[in-house]
């Protein structure tokens, strides 16, 4: 998430998906000319924040933590960066909080993630941000999501709905305080088909907070560690089917507090987590996010954002290494064969730059880039 503190606006009318992604949505069963939502008009959106959180931080004294000590009636002193806009209309929409009180009430809640986690991205508002909703795999999502309760409504309607619901669900894994879950409840999916994970519960109390709907969500969170239990081992595991769908070595104790969402998912969405982790951790993640998804499903996807690269390193003998490893489209694959190998399953993978990354600095970091992805059975 470091990575992604500095931005650069996309330019107008590019594609966020190209041909070969699109191939593999309608290989996995999605037949549908779904495009991301067009980007902002206003090409000055990231300079004007930036102008913006300078002061701030000037004003303040901290560059990582803007506006603090913003006082009652704060929003003209420290008014929101301008690209959580779409945050402002969600706030007062959905969680029913006046105009006048967003942006006091973000910085609050961005003072109290910043207690329990002193990072960079909270002091940018990473947590707020809304971003991810103009991938065009979070709008695939958005429509299966609909689709299906819709026709779940029309079922029951028309008396033939029987006991056995639709089970369309998405999983945030990394969930942070909710707010992708908190999105596609505004955007109309029911809560009810949305779950969330997290290592940090502290996260979805400020969550909570944040969205003011503790008494209204009726989503499901879950606490637990997807890299629990990690052992070197070779990643074999035999089975009389030879099947190690629901049989991988990791987490698989009575302790897993994850297993009750196991088999029950038909989407995972996981923005800024993959590159937080080594090769060998990913693989071990990835394979954990497998055992989520719902075996019988030929739609299942799993899709978000990360940081990329396009030199990724070299790996020579075992993947494993003691660095965070950052991908392009070919190792993005080549991990999920692996993953593929270890738990009886075929993937195929699409990876597709949406920014260069700014750092500033040459040599590699130039490479950098954001990234959008997903993973759809092979």
């Amino acid at each position: 998430m470091a990575a992604e503190q500095q931005q650069q606006q996309r330019p107008a009318g590019k594609s966020w998906v190209n041909n070969l992604m699109m191939s593999v949505m309608r290989l996995a069963g999605y037949d549908l000319n779904c495009c991301a939502a067009a980007p902002s008009s206003s090409a000055s959106a990231s300079t004007a924040a930036a102008a913006a959180a300078a002061a701030a931080a000037q004003e303040v004294g901290d560059p990582t933590k803007i506006g603090t000590a913003a006082p009652s009636g704060a929003e003209s002193a420290h008014p929101l960066p301008a690209d959580l806009e779409g945050t402002r209309a969600l706030l007062e929409g959905y969680s029913g909080i006046p105009a006048g009180d967003v942006a006091r009430h973000v910085y609050q809640m961005r003072d109290r993630l910043w207690d329990v986690y002193p990072d960079p991205c909270v002091g940018r508002f990473r947590f707020a941000s809304l971003d991810f909703a103009a991938d065009a795999y979070y709008q695939v999502a958005l429509f299966k999501l609909l689709q299906a309760q819709s026709e779940e409504k029309g079922k029951r309607n028309s008396g033939k709905g029987g006991d056995d619901g639709d089970e369309t669900r998405l999983l945030d894994v990394g969930c942070c305080v909710g707010q992708v879950l908190r999105k596609l409840a505004f955007d109309g999916v029911e809560s009810s088909r949305l779950f969330g994970t997290d290592i940090e519960p502290r996260f979805l109390d400020i969550g909570y907070d944040l969205f003011r709907d503790r008494g209204t969500f009726r989503g499901g969170f879950v606490f637990g560690d997807l890299l629990g239990g990690n052992k070197s081992n070779d990643g074999s595991n035999d089975d009389d089917n030879n099947d190690n769908y629901n049989n991988d070595d990791n987490d698989n104790d009575d302790n897993d507090s994850l297993a009750a969402l196991d088999g029950k998912m038909t989407f995972v969405h996981a923005t800024s987590f993959f590159h937080l982790f080594t090769w060998d951790e990913q693989v071990h993640a990835a394979s954990r996010i497998v055992r989520f998804l719902d075996r019988g499903r030929p739609d299942v996807m799993i899709f978000g954002r990360q940081v990329g690269t396009v030199a990724p390193r070299a790996r020579s003998g075992r993947a494993g290494s003691d660095k965070v490893y950052l991908h392009d489209a070919g190792s993005w694959q080549a991990l999920w064969d692996e993953v593929g190998a270890r738990t009886g399953t075929r993937w195929r993978a699409a990876m597709e730059p949406t920014e260069k990354i700014q750092t500033g600095a040459g040599g590699v970091e130039s490479a950098l880039r954001k990234m959008s992805f997903c993973v759809v059975r092979g």
